[in-house]
């Protein structure tokens, strides 16, 4: 059965109210950046539907927190959905865990085109090309602390093309778009298709990432249907500021100079690579040799760091390093452990204590007296879980200080 083609913009996570973060020192020139790229990155989603000709633009939940967020976010996004509405586009809102539907303030009236779909059961609303009922688009906002049942969506008995909204989902793995042909989905930060058939069942992602853990690529989705109901999906762009995990492998000769070299290289090709982003870098150090015990906080990555700032930080666009880590397993000759120095006896330590989970690693000793009940006591207690990184940095730090000498 043939029918109109259609475009939609699928988007969610928006997260107007949060800044970016998560790293010790944020560089001067980004400051307001790092403030505004959530704006900068949702109005590249709404230019997006416009540059586009899309019929629809889908938010799938978590816009905004208007408990966080002052009233520059309502004045904001009213004035980017009269926008669409004077091109003709609709907007359908299934709302999520941040943007309740009765969070909007009840003084501003949201424009005709916006679609809020309530909580509790699926909508299912007509959309309307040039008076033509051209698809069917299903929605339902997430009800705090439920989560979203699948029951209600359904495709069209007419075999109109259907969408479906909603901030996550219930259904098992494998079966999330199986209710209708393309279900547009929020709650998670990083892009991912979940189903491809019968229907499919995708998550866009957060349109700015926000810290080291959100590294990659940030955009919205343009979801194509042709004529025969075939969709064909496209990741559109959309972040201001982009947060790279970037891995190097090193070998056993590699020295300070020659890695300093080698980051700089790369940060050169990453720099040509996304030449109109600002790019936050995380460097993993792997592979071998007695450099990696050198890699740690306050040791030779620190220096490292400083220079690839000081090279590349200052331009514009900026290429900043965030830091430079090592989580490989601590290399030194096997006859170490052996030797009747102090630097074999730490070592033997640092062996029992990682076979030995059992031996517990009583940190408050080492605090002062007046320190002992303050509240900054609790981060002397070693979870389970970071037990093991915990005694990997311990380790190096205390070969790296006696590297050199016969102790």
């Amino acid at each position: 059965m043939s029918q109109p083609a259609l475009r939609f913009i699928h988007a969610s996570d928006l997260h107007l109210e949060r800044p970016l973060g998560s790293i010790a020192e944020v560089p001067p020139q980004l400051r307001e950046l790092f403030l505004e790229a959530p704006f900068l990155a949702a109005e590249q989603v709404f230019e997006t539907a416009l540059s586009e000709r899309a019929d629809a633009l889908l938010l799938a939940g978590d816009v905004v927190d208007f408990d966080r967020v002052g009233p520059r976010a309502v004045v904001f996004l009213n004035e980017q959905f009269q926008r669409l509405a004077e091109h003709g586009v609709q907007v359908y809102w299934a709302c999520g865990a941040a943007d309740p539907p009765d969070s909007w303030p009840a003084s501003v009236k949201l424009p005709e085109n916006v679609h809020v779909f309530s909580v509790g059961c699926v909508e299912s609303l007509e959309h309307r090309r040039d008076g033509e009922v051209v698809a069917r688009i299903q929605g339902v906002s997430r009800t705090q602390g439920e989560a979203i049942s699948d029951d209600g969506f359904h495709r069209d008995a007419n075999g109109l093309f259907t969408v479906g909204v909603a901030y996550g989902t219930a259904a098992s793995p494998g079966t999330e778009g199986d209710r209708v042909h393309y279900m547009a989905l929020g709650g998670q930060h990083h892009r991912q298709t979940v189903d491809q058939s019968p229907g499919i069942a995708h998550y866009c992602g957060s349109p700015q990432g926000r810290s080291p853990q959100e590294a990659g690529p940030h955009g919205c989705t343009l979801v194509n249907v042709d004529d025969a109901g075939n969709v064909k999906t496209r990741f559109v762009a959309t972040d201001q500021v982009r947060w790279l995990s970037e891995t190097l492998e090193i070998t056993a000769g590699t020295d300070h100079e020659a890695l300093e070299r080698q980051l700089a290289d790369r940060t050169e090709k990453l720099r040509l690579k996304y030449p109109n982003s600002d790019l936050l870098i995380s460097w993993q150090i792997t592979g071998h040799g007695s450099l990696l015990y050198h890699i740690r906080p306050g040791g030779v990555s620190d220096l490292i760091v400083e220079q690839l700032r000081e090279q590349f930080g200052q331009q514009s666009p900026a290429v900043w390093t965030v830091a430079i880590t090592c989580d490989a397993p601590l290399e030194v000759p096997a006859d170490w452990y052996d030797q009747e120095t102090i630097r074999g006896d730490l070592l033997r330590q640092f062996q029992q204590l990682e076979s030995e989970s059992d031996i517990p690693l009583n940190l408050a000793q080492f605090l002062p007296k007046d320190l002992l009940e303050d509240p900054l006591a609790e981060l002397a207690e070693v979870a389970d879980e970071d037990r093991s990184l915990l005694l990997l940095g311990a380790s190096k730090l205390g070969i790296d200080l006696m590297d050199g000498d016969d102790l």
